[in-house]
């Protein structure tokens, strides 16, 4: 009888202890519950044109590295600002991925082949930070008509008709500019 009354006991408790373990495929350890999905998507957007970020700040980087090939720094600090025309011109390929605020912006930063000449921008960028550490104006003036080029290139593709858009009056200077 004694047996029996420990088989009994087994069984019931075996059971007991059965009802109250999980299910087999869940482990016993407690289950995170996943993060609720909170939407902190922010759209990057400029808050100015495309055109702007070419007029206000290729052609203002871009003319200093132009000039330097006619006309050789002549200070460290002339120097120092050519070196940061050229960080701008970095930059500025980069910016011009990101749509602004102008018409076309959305579908000029969507376009591969004007991604694909932003980049070149700004390659060409650290190709001049490059050349003005090293004081090669003859790297200067190659760096010089690869913009010339990029430009060129993006101006024919998406801007035939206006290439400033009316904004800033200045034209980039010309070699005859700088002769005496």
């Amino acid at each position: 009888m004694k047996y029996l009354i420990g088989g009994v006991a087994t069984v019931v408790a075996g059971g007991f202890l059965a009802a109250c373990a999980p299910p087999a495929n869940e482990s016993s350890e407690p289950v995170a519950q996943p993060a609720p999905q909170i939407q902190t998507r922010i759209e990057n957007r400029l808050p100015v044109s495309l055109n702007d970020v070419m007029v206000a700040m290729v052609n203002q980087a871009a003319d200093p590295i132009w000039v330097a090939a006619w006309r050789e720094p002549e200070t460290d600090a002339d120097w120092r600002e050519l070196e940061r025309r050229s960080t701008q011109l970095v930059l500025a390929g980069t910016l011009l991925t990101v749509p602004g605020t102008g018409p076309m912006d959305d579908q000029w930063a969507n376009d591969p082949a004007w991604v694909a000449l932003a980049e070149r921008l700004s390659t060409v960028g650290r190709d001049a930070v490059t050349a003005v550490r090293a004081r090669n104006l003859e790297a200067i003036s190659g760096v010089g008509d690869d913009i010339v080029e990029i430009c060129e290139a993006c101006h024919i593709a998406f801007k035939p008709d206006i290439p400033t858009g009316g904004q800033f009056g200045e034209l980039s200077p010309t070699e005859a500019d700088f002769e005496e």
